[in-house]
């Protein structure tokens, strides 16, 4: 009993942080289930690379931990799990870590479906920027191809090179659109936010608030990085092709 509760808060704990929850969040679901379950002196300790729960049951003191990171975004099934926690209650636990271990295995998003979501995302910035209408459908026209390729071709490479090369994507494609009449920097612009890494800057703000100093300078420095990431590919095709 105690070890399949350790093994199954760390799941709902690795799903959480792997799928972009903040590291309050995360560390607060893993001691409620402990406690839901009987647990006692709970304790949760969470970083973007590690998950570890310690508590005491019937006397005995139990460990685990994990080794993890940021994999994406998918507030899916970040609703998935907090519905679960909200209902361990109902659940026995070997239910609820076989329900957790469904919501882990669940695809997510259809490359269709997220390819649509880009699209729209694109070319509501894009209009955001005051771009007119027929260049706020050519940046989610292009955020969408970008988001498909990426979504297809890119889970091989690192998330760094992922960035780099969908930014030099965008920016190719944006320098078309003077030929077509259309401006290439509002159609630029609106295409290259998808990229932003906009919740994972905000989850680091959230941590370095809460007092995770660890956590947030860690999710932190990964935001520049994917924004450098960005930047480089934006500059390297405009060096190639003289700028926009």
């Amino acid at each position: 009993m105690k070890t399949r509760l350790a093994k199954t808060v760390v799941l709902a704990g690795r799903i959480l942080l792997e799928n972009g929850a903040e590291t309050h969040r995360v560390e607060d679901t893993m001691r409620r289930m402990c406690e839901a379950y009987g647990a006692q002196v709970t304790d949760s300790y969470v970083t973007p690379g590690m998950l570890m729960i310690s508590f005491s049951y019937d006397g005995d003191m139990v460990h685990n931990m994990k080794r993890t990171g940021v994999k994406t975004t998918d507030l899916g099934k970040i609703d998935a799990v907090n519905t679960l926690s909200r209902n361990v209650s109902s659940l026995a636990l070997e239910e609820l870590y076989e329900q957790l271990q469904k919501v882990e295995t669940s695809p997510g998003p259809s490359t269709g479906r997220y390819s649509v979501g880009a699209f729209v995302a694109a070319a509501g910035f894009a209009a955001l920027f005051g771009s007119t209408g027929v260049e706020a459908l050519a940046a989610g026209w292009i955020g969408g191809c970008c988001a498909f390729l990426l979504r297809t071709w890119g889970s091989r490479f690192s998330s760094a090179f992922q960035n780099m090369a969908g930014s030099a994507f965008m920016t190719a494609c944006a320098l078309a659109c003077p030929g077509l009449g259309l401006g290439a920097q509002p159609v630029l612009l609106g295409a290259l936010m998808i990229l932003v890494p906009g919740m994972l800057l905000t989850n680091a703000i959230r941590d370095i608030v809460n007092g995770d100093s660890i956590s947030g300078t860690s999710r932190l420095a990964e935001a520049i990085v994917t924004a450098a990431a960005i930047a480089l590919g934006n500059l390297a095709v405009l060096a190639l092709r003289g700028g926009v």
